[in-house]
């Protein structure tokens, strides 16, 4: 009997062990790859910010591939990666919000209109007359002020009113205390007070004043109130009739303007 022939124990060729090398490392970076994907996903942030038109050009460089910033009535729109996105707020942290500066109008016409006729009866027979009276005066304010800080305009007079057993002095003032806000799309929240204050003859004094809080659209003039007064009177005797009527009209308007518009 022939003796039994040894068989030497198979060994992988060295290529084998490559292939099964490589393939590993191609599943490593398969599995990789939508962990990557997911921490550059881009998505829309939105940032409140007066002076957000100057910063778009400060912010375009620092965005991803796929980014995009634009500004619309004081906000920034931003499409970018979370991680970005946390780097732009950091940015912006060290650069404070710049205060626009907002310049304030305010308009007061004062429109009156007084009328008046009668009967006279005399030696001489009767006789009746009657007339009118038209009055228009307008007075305009303006003054520029940093959103969100307090300004005032005005004049005064030193009078000296009768009336008491001592003459009193009071100063009568005309103008305007306004604190304007700029919000966050793009209108204005406007703080102000007016007063118009002057002698009427006789030691007394005509005082008018208004305050109010309003909204305003830059570029518009508002209404912030209007006074209307009325009067008749008439009188009636022996010697004839009188009758009296007069009208006061005084509108308030108010506009607010951003500058560097």
């Amino acid at each position: 009997m022939a003796p039994a022939r040894s068989v030497p124990a198979h060994r992988s060729p060295p290529l084998k062990w490559l292939a099964l090398a490589i393939l590993a490392a191609s599943m490593c970076v398969l599995f990789a790859l939508p962990r990557a994907g997911q921490a550059q996903a881009l998505s829309i942030h939105v940032i409140q910010r007066a002076d957000a038109q100057a910063l778009v050009p400060v912010i375009r460089p620092l965005l991803p591939e796929g980014g995009y910033v634009n500004a619309y009535q004081g906000k920034l729109i931003i499409r970018t990666s979370t991680a970005n996105f946390d780097e732009i707020l950091a940015a912006l942290g060290d650069m404070p919000e710049a205060p626009r500066t907002v310049a304030v109008h305010l308009r007061r016409r004062a429109g009156g209109e007084s009328a008046g006729g009668g009967i006279r009866v005399g030696p001489g027979g009767v006789s009746a007359g009657a007339g009118s009276v038209t009055r228009q005066r307008q007075d305009d304010y303006r003054i520029n002020t940093l959103s969100g800080h307090a300004a005032a305009i005005g004049q005064g007079t030193l009078v000296a009113l009768t009336g008491t057993q001592y003459p009193a002095l009071m100063s009568l003032r005309q103008g305007i205390e306004v604190r304007p806000m700029l919000t966050g799309d793009g209108r204005v929240r406007l703080d102000i007070a007016q007063r118009f204050e002057r002698p009427a003859g006789g030691g007394t004094a005509e005082i008018q004043g208004a305050a109010s809080t309003l909204m305003m659209v830059p570029g518009q003039w508002q209404p912030l109130g209007a006074i209307t007064v009325t009067e008749d009177s008439s009188a009636a005797g022996l010697g004839g009739a009188d009758r009296h009527s007069e009208r006061l009209s005084l509108p308030l308007e108010v506009k607010v303007e951003l500058q560097g518009d």
